[in-house]
């Protein structure tokens, strides 16, 4: 039988009530319960915490870092990958969203992250606001830029924003 211990590769399911939480650094709530935003959650511990906050479904969105999902059960992970400084395509935002919408529907929450949880996951969260709030482009990323400074980053992932707006007005 394996023991529990620190920084294993796959720690038996049994094991993760051993493991102590710890929160990722940025995390924050976009909207209780539905959405959640962090940096790249790295250990187990902050995928315990994450999980203790009643995320089920964890959304990546950096191809250079990958929490270790694999190792954590209980945890849905999707992978979208965006480069650093980029912007999601529609086709990522419409696959965010779709998520989004399935989760929403079932009352579970999802957290979505990149490397520091700012460019990238600023852009899908104000998306999100656009998507199911109604905002305008402007008013989601400024509201998102209110609660995590530094997100959306670049011009680019501005007018990814707008782009989905546009297209959401066109279906």
């Amino acid at each position: 039988m394996k023991k529990c211990t620190r920084g294993m590769s796959q720690p038996p399911a049994a094991c993760t009530d051993k493991i102590k939480a710890k929160e990722p650094w940025n995390f924050s709530w976009i909207i209780p319960t539905y959405l959640a935003a962090t940096s790249c959650p790295s250990t187990l511990e902050e995928l315990k915490f994450i999980k203790e906050q009643g995320i089920s479904h964890l959304v990546t969105l950096s191809p250079e870092y990958h929490p270790p999902t694999k190792n954590y059960p209980g945890i849905k992970w999707t992978y979208i990958p965006i480069n650093e400084f980029e912007a999601p395509s529609l086709e990522d935002i419409k696959k965010f969203i779709h998520i989004s919408d399935e989760y929403r529907s079932k009352k579970e929450a999802i957290a979505i992250h990149c490397r520091a949880g700012r460019g990238r996951t600023g852009t899908m969260a104000a998306c999100y606001l656009v998507h199911f709030y109604n905002l305008a482009p402007e008013t989601s990323i400024s509201k998102i830029r209110l609660m995590r400074p530094g997100s959306v980053e670049t011009y680019s992932q501005e007018k990814a924003v707008a782009t989905y707006r546009d297209y959401l007005r066109s279906i």
